[in-house]
């Protein structure tokens, strides 16, 4: 049972006493097998992290929150971390973890069958486990297919009051900002954010509103990860939105990974080392693949269902840039005014 998903029913005063005496236990003893700070909520609904459990006999203890919280908790608490191992949905900051020493490298013979060499990191600090890619989004009532070729194309005036985009202070958005920074250099990527801004954007609270919206004609482009489309279409086949996926005569569209990485002093380092392995593994990448991500192993295609996105040209992330923009991005965004 992945104990930092238990949900404890209150039927009365002495059990919601016990149940909280029990829980309190738990967290002192640290008696989970392997204790991950999870960015990756949706792992929790997963077989991936289940399949591990019933097929090693190690418990996990799963700790939720996004990259950022997660690097702030390791940061804060030091040597004295329960964690064994960093899941994070944001490679950069993965890397930021990396660069504050608090990840120890991992050199196994099974990761490096599971991920290709272009993938990882030269100091095997951490590992992906999927592709996310953050493409522009159109509707495909009102917007041609070739309307949308750059990320610079929703800055045209086209699209003014019509372009829709997730807040600043989501991770995915700050790591696109940071990696643009990092290979196209800080002038160029604030002309391309006043540019959108330029368009007066609807600033939405997720991904799949920024869908929704595009849907229901308070937008006609956006930009979201392609996953959350990838959802939506499994589920309705005629949603009425379609990726338009970017720079793909030049440098390709923007890329992100998931990834893994061990926390350094894990007082569990060989179980966590094999839980990462299983991670990598065709069983387990065929059930991240399931949700609409884009396997980090290259045996693993994606879902039937997003098939024919199986050829696009992806720009991986420059994890280290992009890490170490990150701060600057954050301050660009406030000051370009996307809020």
């Amino acid at each position: 049972m992945l104990r930092g998903r238990r949900k404890w029913f209150a039927v009365g005063g002495a059990i919601v006493l016990v149940a909280v005496l029990v829980v309190t236990a738990f967290a002192i003893t640290g008696s989970a097998d392997v204790v991950v700070y999870n960015g990756r909520s949706q792992y929790g609904d997963e077989a991936a992290f289940t399949a591990f459990e019933k097929e090693a006999g190690k418990s996990l203890e799963l700790r939720g929150g996004t990259a950022p919280e997660l690097y702030e908790r390791l940061t804060s608490e030091g040597a004295d971390t329960p964690a064994d191992l960093l899941v994070t949905t944001d490679l950069a900051n993965l890397a930021r973890a990396k660069e504050a020493g608090l990840l120890e490298p991992v050199t196994s013979p099974t990761l490096e069958r599971n991920i290709p060499a272009e993938l990882r990191d030269p100091d095997n600090a951490w590992w992906p486990l999927s592709l996310r890619v953050r493409t522009p989004m159109r509707s495909t009532e009102r917007v041609p297919e070739d309307a949308i070729g750059s990320y610079a194309d929703l800055g045209d005036k086209r699209w003014r009051g019509k372009l829709c985009l997730r807040t600043s202070s989501n991770e995915y958005n700050q790591s696109l900002v940071a990696d643009q920074i990092a290979k196209r250099g800080s002038q160029a990527t604030e002309r391309l954010l006043r540019s959108w801004m330029a368009n007066d954007p609807q600033i939405l609270g997720s991904d799949v509103e920024v869908l929704e919206a595009i849907e229901a004609g308070r937008c006609d482009v956006g930009l979201t990860n392609h996953y959350y489309l990838a959802r939506i279409l499994a589920d309705n086949p005629d949603f009425p939105v379609a990726p338009a996926w970017p720079e793909q005569d030049g440098a390709g569209a923007h890329t992100n990974l998931s990834g893994v990485g061990l926390v350094k002093g894990s007082e569990h380092r060989e179980d966590a080392i094999a839980l990462m392995e299983h991670l990598t593994s065709p069983e387990a990448q065929r059930e991240i693949a399931a949700n609409g991500e884009f396997a980090a192993n290259p045996e693993v295609p994606p879902a039937d269902y997003i098939s024919d996105w199986a050829g696009i040209k992806r720009d991986i992330i420059d994890v280290d840039g992009a890490g170490q923009n990150l701060p600057a991005a954050v301050e660009m965004m406030e000051r370009v005014g996307w809020d």
